[in-house]
């Protein structure tokens, strides 16, 4: 796609009208002040930090639409203090206690408005009916304390721009699993949360062994995914395999949409390729989409040192392993140009050489 010397660029009606809606800055009155060029410039330009020469490729990957970063960027690069939060994935960890599940709450509630979005891991709370020793009373159980996450997040709207998101994972060996994996069957229920199963290896072993309890686990597990969407599962020994840092911990969590599996206190900024953008005259740009990558990471990796973020403890633990999340988008339309069949073999070897 070529570049053009248009304000508006190359996005489409409905793109513009987004932009216009949530992504374009506006002063005191609510004007919008900017156009999709100059947000473009602007966003370029906070994450070179002075480098002419990185704001140049940087807005250039951009204005062709070759690659786009997360919303939280778009929106907010160039502002100062909290208002200049960039990433769009938060991982939080909750201590099972009141004092520390309200001040996790608050740190949830200072991301959202900055404009990302939470994950939690709530197998840490002690289930429904457990004693508390400091009152004498009996524990709510991790969903109840889902609902609070979830009615706190309706107060919180993102930056003014969007609703907070949320994932909650729950291990398959917690007490109350079976309450969790059918908490969305009430319509409207944890409305801002997608729900997710923490499955092990010694738990499929079970399933596949046809042992009772974990047969009747997985049944309701299936029915409810099918019934509702949620939960989905997360494979907790696929990802400690996958896990780059493990002298740091154990993974067991990820961002709301499940891409992005973090430490608690860790975000995680994103970006996408459009992948159709490199096929013009029947052919591919391999060239091209090779040096987009490259640029691509690089930027992401910028972002990290731009961001302004919401408390000093999240700097610290991303600073530390800087974690990225590079993707692609227009893979349905590069098969379409292509005319691949997007269920087909072929399709599948494709898909498998771009990434």
């Amino acid at each position: 796609m070529s570049p053009t010397n248009n304000e508006n660029l190359n996005f489409s009606p409905t793109a513009l009208q987004i932009l216009h809606d949530r992504y374009l800055w506006r002063d005191d009155q609510g004007n919008v002040t900017e156009t999709p060029k100059q947000m473009l410039m602007r966003v370029a330009g906070a994450i070179a930090q002075g480098d002419k020469k990185k704001e140049k490729k940087y807005y250039a990957m951009m204005e062709r639409l070759d690659f786009l970063p997360n919303s939280p960027t778009l929106m907010n690069a160039g502002r100062e203090g909290i208002h200049g939060q960039l990433a769009a994935c938060y991982v939080l960890g909750i201590e099972d206690s009141m004092q520390g599940i309200f001040e996790t709450l608050g740190h949830q509630a200072l991301i959202h408005k900055s404009g990302g979005g939470t994950g939690f891991n709530f197998s840490t709370l002690r289930p429904k009916n457990a004693h508390v020793r400091s009152t004498n009373g009996r524990s709510s159980g991790p969903v109840s304390f889902m609902e609070l996450f979830d009615m706190a997040t309706e107060k919180v709207q993102q930056g003014g721009m969007r609703r907070g998101a949320n994932m909650a994972i729950l291990n398959v060996d917690h007490p109350d699993i079976q309450e969790c994996i059918t908490a969305k069957a009430t319509d409207g229920k944890l409305a801002n949360f997608n729900l997710s199963v923490g499955i092990t290896d010694a738990f499929m072993k079970q399933v596949m062994e046809a042992e009772p309890g974990a047969i009747d686990i997985w049944r309701k597990l299936v029915t409810s995914a099918w019934a509702t969407g949620d939960p989905g599962i997360i494979f907790l020994d696929a990802l400690e395999k996958g896990n780059p840092t493990p002298h740091l911990g154990k993974l067991d969590t990820t961002n709301p949409c499940g891409e992005s599996p973090l430490y608690p206190n860790e975000a995680c900024n994103l970006g996408s390729i459009n992948v159709s953008n490199f096929y013009e005259d029947g052919q591919f740009d391999w060239t091209r989409f090779t040096e987009t990558i490259h640029t691509a990471v690089q930027f992401l990796d910028a972002v990290i040192d731009a961001n302004h973020y919401p408390l000093p403890i999240i700097e610290e633990t991303v600073k530390r392993t800087r974690k990225i999340g590079l993707g692609i988008m227009g893979f349905a339309d590069l098969l379409y140009k292509m005319g691949i069949s997007y269920d087909s073999k072929q399709a599948q070897r494709y898909g498998g050489r771009l990434m």
